[in-house]
């Protein structure tokens, strides 16, 4: 497990793009900020600004939205008016786009380049981890398992009370481990309709991710929400003073006469032997990792409008409740703290990894003309220079060049939790059933 979109910010700018000689064509200074000094254009000398314009895609002006006068424009925001691509210098609201002191005009190419970048950082993260075997260490502990089997009897309601509900999720082990909500399950009953739920961590303010769950099922009925990206890491801590996690909705958001159908389930003990074993098996494989608590609260005012993070000591934990909501949650050995902090072994491979892909699109591409010292530059010297010489005698060219950074690449893992490491020789798998 590696969560591959924290790792692509932070490091987005480790290598940079050297900014154009031409005003005209300058790129936004964001993309020619570099932590190590490189650039990607000293990777390979095809690799210039002109060059990589020339295979960026025909439709990619289609992305940005018109600009519209109702709209009120945040600093970076980006809008097509007057057949030209504007970006928002500050915010706005009814500032048609021109060179003033509220836009001024964008670069497509910006655009293209970080997402080269991206993608070069995806790429060169996901060789190295199968290169080293690293995979081993990041296999999952615990797979797709629910906070608890069946659902709630239907008369088992649980009436609006304008609080807000949910469970508290805390990780045990700390170094090396994050857990991910696969899906969210709700059981209903008394109306359909939208039931927003967010999930906020204690440390920051605002929620980290919500989400608008289109419940459809009548008469108490349950329904699963796949859920995208939600990673539980330990927040900023290498101790487990790393916080909570609180997946919580609010009832006075919930459609007008919905309410939740509880689950009878005391979620500070073992459940009882004859609750099935697919319960006691789940809540204790669920415990070795995780802490998982109900809790109620009254909420803010505000909520509705400013949903914020609140103080826990007015929580009140409700150990018999489970408003409604259950989860399907995986607990895996996880890479990215470690990545992201030992992130400038990685500078030479995604530089040339960047490279390397931009050269394959110039040489597959039969509509772009390359220019080198005002000589086009055949599809098959192209190549040449990025896998050199096929006959293998004397390897060379920017391929070779690729292998050899990840040849010499090593992530110290000292770190990691002793379970995570323990993966490679086997480790402990629990999958539910």
């Amino acid at each position: 497990m590696y969560r591959i979109k924290e790792i692509q910010e932070k490091l987005l700018h480790l290598v940079g793009w050297e900014q154009s000689y031409n005003p005209a064509n300058a790129i936004d200074e964001a993309m020619t900020e570099t932590e190590t000094g490189l650039f990607f254009q000293g990777a390979h000398p095809l690799l210039t600004l002109d060059n990589v314009a020339a295979i960026m895609p025909d439709d990619w002006g289609y992305q940005y939205p018109d600009w519209d006068l109702t709209k009120e424009y945040k600093a970076g925001d980006k809008a097509k008016f007057g057949n030209t691509i504007w970006i928002a210098k500050v915010d706005n609201l009814n500032q048609q786009p021109s060179e003033n002191i509220y836009w001024k005009t964008y670069n497509m190419l910006s655009d293209f380049l970080e997402k080269l970048t991206r993608d070069g950082i995806v790429k060169a993260i996901q060789t190295f981890i199968q290169a080293k075997r690293l995979n081993e260490e990041t296999k999952n502990l615990l797979e797709n398992v629910t906070f608890f089997d069946g659902a709630g009897r239907l008369a088992a309601t649980i009436s609006n009370m304008e609080k807000l509900v949910g469970f508290e999720i805390t990780n045990v082990r700390s170094m090396g481990v994050t857990s991910k909500i696969e899906r969210i399950g709700l059981q209903m009953t008394g109306a359909t309709g939208i039931v927003k739920v967010y999930l906020f961590h204690s440390s920051r303010v605002e929620p980290i991710q919500t989400f608008d769950l289109d419940f459809t099922v009548e008469n108490g009925g349950f329904q699963w929400f796949d859920v995208k990206d939600c990673y539980l890491p330990n927040i900023g801590s290498k101790t487990n003073a790393g916080g909570s996690w609180y997946l919580t909705y609010n009832q006075n958001d919930l459609p007008a006469g919905m309410q939740a159908v509880n689950v009878t389930k005391d979620w500070s003990v073992e459940p009882c032997g004859t609750c099935g074993i697919n319960n006691i098996e789940n809540w204790r494989n669920i415990m070795k990792y995780l802490e998982v608590s109900p809790f109620m609260m009254q909420a803010p005012t505000t909520f509705e409008s400013i949903p914020e993070m609140w103080d826990v000591e007015r929580m009140i934990y409700t150990t018999t409740q489970n408003y409604g909501m259950n989860v399907e949650i995986s607990v895996g050995c996880d890479l990215t703290d470690f990545i992201i902090s030992q992130r400038s072994i990685f500078q030479t491979v995604i530089q040339r990894q960047v490279a390397a892909n931009a050269l394959r699109t110039m040489a597959m591409n039969p509509d772009v003309k390359v220019n080198r010292n005002q000589s086009n530059v055949s599809k098959m010297d192209i190549l040449y220079e990025l896998d050199g010489n096929t006959s293998g005698v004397r390897p060379n060219g920017l391929g070779y060049d690729l292998k050899k950074a990840f040849d010499a690449l090593s992530l110290d893992t000292k770190g990691i939790d002793r379970v995570c490491l323990g993966c490679n020789n086997g480790g402990v798998k629990y999958r539910s059933i």
